[in-house]
């Protein structure tokens, strides 16, 4: 049975789990959930800022890259940076490279809004956002200006990594109390930006639509230049050829991406807050398929695809949780 806790009971354990960031006193208060049109949403996302970006101005060569929490955004991210500089990562502007997403408070500060900072850079604009689809800008996903890269994750590696993700700045050990508390908060829907299932499906159901590229974190692993060939053609028109392909998945590959992540912090001031989250846990991960293996009890990875079975009763994809 899954376990649906108050929002006081789900505050308190965020306030703890998140003391490894060694945020300020004034900020611990962002670590609160809050509610906006029913959907959960950490304090790093102010109500404000949903309001605003729905009405945001967007330009026709804006590049969305969209996810659920923890699904391969800021792997996909660099490939599409990449794609645009035919997988020389040395021609990358990185300083048009945020490291959050539109709808979050700009670290470490946390005082501006990052959609303000996003909203000055030159185009073109490579931004990342964790939004359900409802709360996009209008004019990206009713006036198609602009472009959506969707990565879907499955969910069980999803919530591992999850997991693991705000436990890392400390090296913390998962305790059991923890990883119950992330199980049940995210089959409940009660994980900031919502139920995983009502995140993906509505994106799915908007797959075929002009501006939008859905794909999955497992199909870049499995097989990367079968999503590599056509998002180039998505993103440039033309697909990259051969040589640029190459350099592509080379640079993109955990080794490529670690070299590039190191350079943005020798040059960059608080480069370590573009790179990791809060400057401390690395968005560079193995995310090996299958990881979630080490987490699920037997009992629980049984409710957990009972949840599944009822949810996605009528998908008409099912998510791979196998390498």
């Amino acid at each position: 049975m899954v376990v649906r806790y108050s929002l006081e009971e789900q505050n308190d354990m965020l306030r703890e789990l998140t003391k490894p960031f060694g945020l300020p006193e004034p900020l611990q208060k962002l670590n609160e959930m809050h509610e906006y049109e029913g959907v959960p949403f950490s304090g790093f996302v102010p109500a404000k800022s949903l309001e605003i970006i729905r009405d945001w101005e967007t330009r026709d060569d804006d590049i969305f890259i969209t996810t659920y929490p923890k699904s391969g955004t800021h792997w996909m991210w660099e490939i599409a940076l990449l794609i645009l500089a035919k997988g020389r990562p040395d021609d990358i502007d990185r300083t048009k490279m945020l490291g959050t997403g539109v709808e979050f408070l700009y670290p470490p500060e946390m005082t501006t809004p990052s959609h303000q900072l996003f909203a000055e850079l030159e185009s073109p604009r490579v931004m990342c956002t964790h939004l359900p689809w409802k709360f996009l800008p209008k004019q990206l996903t009713e006036g198609n200006k602009g472009r959506i890269i969707y990565v879907m994750r499955n969910p069980k590696d999803t919530l591992a990594s999850t997991s693991r993700f705000l436990r890392a700045p400390a090296g913390q050990v998962q305790d059991q109390s923890t990883w119950k508390f992330f199980f049940n908060s995210f089959l409940s829907g009660a994980m900031s930006h919502g139920s995983w299932f009502d995140h993906v499906h509505t994106y799915w159901t908007h797959r075929e639509q002009e501006n939008v590229f859905f794909t999955s974190y497992e199909k870049l692993k499995l097989d990367f230049q079968s999503v590599a060939r056509p998002l180039s053609k998505f993103l440039l028109g033309e697909e990259l050829d051969e040589d640029s392909l190459r350099r592509l998945e080379e640079n993109a590959s955990m080794k490529g991406m670690k070299k590039s992540y190191d350079e943005i912090e020798k040059k960059r001031p608080n480069g370590h807050m573009i790179t990791k989250a809060m400057g401390r846990s690395s968005f560079i991960q193995k995310g090996v398929i299958g990881s979630w293996k080490n987490f699920f009890s037997v009992a629980e990875n049984e409710l957990f695809d009972e949840v599944c079975q009822e949810k996605m009763a009528d998908w008409e994809f099912k998510p791979v949780y196998e390498g």
